[in-house]
């Protein structure tokens, strides 16, 4: 080809590109608009709510977080298991979610607090 017909397409090409990057560089980043506000979880525990207990008979040793299980290692006594998620909490009996001081719980979201019986919950973020 003659490079006579390729200049207005090489213009073209480059005021696309610098027309772009003008637009993205004039445009607010969604970070700085969600460092403005961000958004409170409706299920997640908050302390004010709960009064703490004087004696906790469980405590979590251990937790391991994936997208949609929690496995958690306990030592003591607790009969059940609260896991707070965006999409809100599920609660788990012991006696069906594992033994031996190991559990596991799905859920349907990541996890933002675990909760055993009346103890203070534990934050995962």
């Amino acid at each position: 080809m003659d490079d006579r017909k390729l200049n207005p397409l090489r213009l073209l090409i480059a005021v696309g590109i610098l027309g772009y990057f003008g637009w993205l560089f004039v445009q607010p980043s969604p970070q700085t608009e969600a460092q403005k506000a961000p958004p409170a979880p409706a299920s997640r525990p908050t302390s004010q709510s709960q009064p703490e207990p004087s004696a906790c008979s469980a405590r979590v040793e251990q937790v391991g977080i994936s997208t949609y299980e929690v496995r958690l290692r306990i030592s003591g006594s607790a009969n059940t298991i609260l896991v707070y998620t965006d999409q809100g909490t599920v609660t788990a009996s012991t006696t069906e979610a594992g033994s031996a001081g190991e559990y596991r719980v799905r859920t349907p979201g990541p996890a933002t607090a675990v909760q055993l019986d009346g103890c203070p919950p534990l934050d995962l973020r």
